[in-house]
């Protein structure tokens, strides 16, 4: 994926919610979902993505005591 505008330095968090939306971006740009559909999955995947994040974190935080 192209990863626009996402700087080199940015937390991998947020290296992984650009590859979502550029995913998702270029589905709806060759036409396979629509814009409604990019719109809902966009809102729902990024939001997952920061809970799975935050889920992670908290696991690991279990895993080092």
């Amino acid at each position: 994926m192209a990863g626009w505008g996402i700087s080199n330095a940015a937390s991998l968090k947020e290296k992984l919610k650009s590859e979502m939306a550029d995913y998702l971006h270029g589905l709806n740009a060759v036409g396979e979902i629509s814009y409604s559909t990019y719109s809902e999955m966009f809102d729902f995947g990024l939001e997952l993505l920061d809970r799975m994040y935050e889920l992670g974190k908290m696991e690991e935080s279990k895993t080092d005591k």
